[in-house]
């Protein structure tokens, strides 16, 4: 049953394709820079955030910032636009001694002047992050991404202060870093905020994928892997550099896992209607946090289905009716029920829905004309 719903609601989507629209995205990037006290020198950076925004904003914290930058703010504004993620800031640190800063302890024979991962974390937790939820008025609810050294650096972070973030993204990470340092897990017995911990490696990427295998295997052998929320995998046919925007792509999918959120809705609505729903989403809020997202996209198009397909128009009504009790910041949800009332004749709802719709705005500029073209044919007929 599961699967042929997700099926049909697949079609309707392909079939409906003016409710397909995501919205505008009114987001700004901006420079910053600023003096550090711990590392003794100026830091810059870039971040990528909404015009206005009121509430708890999410940041993802991004290193290598002048390579990462373009790429975090292209694949989490994409998401951001259709409702995959929340709205979220991008915050971006540039490097001024990459080595230095990211690596855990001295290699001076194969990388001078590295092992100042300590003195970096300091500035990140007493100086960085209180300046960047400062200044931009953003929350507590942190995610770190970093790549190679990066990602090195991630995992570090999550071994020495793991309460700093609430979820990491290491892609390939320099796990084979001298003396096995990254191989020693006992920082797991003292977990107990359970982290997001997304880490990968391309079955072309050099000696990273052996190292996180061992990593991996050091995790389960452990007996403690559930103290994290850890997800791990290797990415066929990808090398260092090409595993990046993959493993972005797929790790902010599994930070906020709507496909997760989507199937279990779908399953309490048909076995226990609205009262086994708001159970099952509640019980999601718990767990997830600021991670979890309302389904609306899979709503509302089953919302359509039990209308156009199944001959429930009134379920379908009801359905969208609590959708926008609970969940009014997409015009879409609107313009659903207007449309679906519209049809069924119901000229004075669809009107009323229609015009909610455009007060929300949000939309492109042709959605907002199909919109109004929709309540000018209810008015006059």
């Amino acid at each position: 049953m599961k699967r042929t719903t997700v099926l049909l609601l697949s079609i309707l989507l392909s079939l409906f394709t003016e409710f397909a629209l995501g919205q505008t995205l009114d987001y700004v990037h901006e420079k910053f820079e600023f003096v550090s006290e711990i590392l003794g020198e100026k830091r810059k950076g870039q971040i990528f955030l909404p015009d206005k925004f009121s509430g708890s904003l999410p940041v993802l914290y991004v290193l290598d910032g002048e390579w990462n930058h373009q790429l975090a703010s292209g694949v989490a504004g994409h998401f951001i636009r259709w409702g995959r993620i929340p709205n979220m800031a991008i915050v971006s640190l540039n490097n001024t001694n990459r080595t230095r800063d990211l690596t855990p302890t001295e290699d001076e024979i194969r990388y001078p002047g590295s092992g100042s991962a300590e003195a970096f974390l300091a500035f990140f937790e007493k100086e960085f992050i209180p300046y960047i939820e400062s200044k931009y008025k953003l929350s507590d609810q942190r995610i770190l991404f970093g790549h190679s050294f990066g990602g090195l650096f991630a995992l570090y972070t999550l071994k020495e202060n793991a309460n700093l973030f609430n979820g990491y993204i290491a892609v390939s990470p320099s796990l084979w870093w001298k003396d096995d340092y990254m191989y020693e897990i006992d920082f797991l017995d003292e977990l107990n905020n359970k982290p997001f911990v997304y880490t990968t490696a391309g079955t072309n990427d050099r000696s990273n994928n052996e190292a996180l295998k061992t990593y991996n295997d050091l995790i389960k052998e452990s007996g403690k892997k559930e103290r994290l929320e850890y997800y791990s995998e290797i990415h066929e046919n990808e090398d260092h550099f090409t595993n990046v925007s993959i493993s972005l792509h797929e790790g902010l999918k599994m930070l906020f896992p709507v496909e997760k959120f989507r199937d279990e809705f779908l399953s309490a609505w048909e076995e226990g209607g609205k009262e086994e729903v708001e159970r099952t989403l509640e019980k999601n809020k718990q767990r997830y946090g600021f991670r979890f997202r309302i389904p609306e996209e899979a709503i509302r198009t089953y919302a359509y289905r039990l209308h156009s397909n199944d001959d429930k128009t009134q379920e379908a009504i009801d359905l969208l009716s609590w959708l926008g009790s609970v969940y009014d910041e997409n015009y879409q949800v609107f313009y659903f029920l207007g449309a679906i009332a519209k049809e069924d004749g119901r000229k004075e709802m669809a009107a009323i829905n229609f015009k909610k719709a455009l007060e929300l705005g949000g939309m492109p500029s042709r959605m907002e004309i199909v919109i109004k073209r929709n309540l000018k044919e209810v008015a006059e007929n």
